[in-house]
């Protein structure tokens, strides 16, 4: 699961959207610490046969929805079930991004609390989210990130993990509808490729937001929401 991101370093993000031949402005550029769902985030995607970044919505309501159907916007969609599941099915095969990140969260319950973690890549300033999109009819975009099974060293703090996309696999990732290659590049990546390290509980409310949500943790301690289903 991907519940919040941080996307804060503006110079991490460049160094990723570099591998694309992309450019975000810094003067476009608004550093967030807390990203929750419904929240406007950046995206790198195929457009008219260019590789484009663009902002979009975290989350969407799929259009043939009817009234009521979904209680809120789906923002996470399982690999394993993504060329299954009707809001998910026709966009992974024609319609995916990167979202460029520099870390997320995730907590883990320890008793009656929930810790929160700030998950990092070792080696990389940023990481490319694997997601899949669809136009909303105001003519903006909105986006679904995609999860897998998390590997074995997070599930000492959840059992799923956002898709990332390695580097040399995001011009794959945007451009080849081969479904195996799809696949290839949905593999979660393997136990010691991430940093990981509890943090205060600052983070947990979602309208908190700056530097203080990367706060090692203290021994002050609230009781967190319950994460939302995928």
């Amino acid at each position: 699961m991907c519940g919040r991101m941080n996307i804060s370093d503006h110079e991490g993000i460049q160094w990723l959207l570099d591998q694309l031949g992309l450019v975000l402005p810094e003067d476009r550029f608004t550093a967030k610490y807390n990203v929750s769902p419904t929240s406007a985030v950046w995206g790198a995607l195929v457009s008219r046969t260019a590789t484009t970044l663009e902002p979009m919505q975290w989350g969407f309501i799929p259009p043939w929805a009817k009234e009521g159907q979904f209680k809120r916007p789906l923002f996470n969609a399982r690999s394993e079930t993504i060329w299954e599941k009707p809001s998910f099915k026709n966009l992974i095969r024609r319609y995916r991004a990167i979202v460029p990140i520099n870390g997320f969260y995730e907590w883990q319950r320890q008793g009656k609390s929930r810790i929160a973690n700030h998950i990092t890549l070792k080696d990389s300033p940023a990481m490319g989210l694997g997601a899949i999109i669809q136009g909303h009819s105001d003519g903006y975009s909105q986006c679904c990130l995609i999860t897998a099974e998390a590997n074995s060293q997070m599930q000492d703090v959840h059992n799923r993990q956002p898709v990332i996309i390695k580097p040399e696999d995001m011009e794959a990732w945007l451009n080849d509808d081969n479904e195996k290659h799809i696949n290839q590049c949905m593999q979660p990546l393997p136990a010691g490729a991430f940093d990981i390290r509890k943090i205060s509980d600052y983070v947990n409310d979602a309208r908190n937001d700056g530097p203080n949500c990367l706060n090692d943790r203290s021994s002050d301690l609230i009781t967190p929401p319950e994460p939302e289903d995928e």
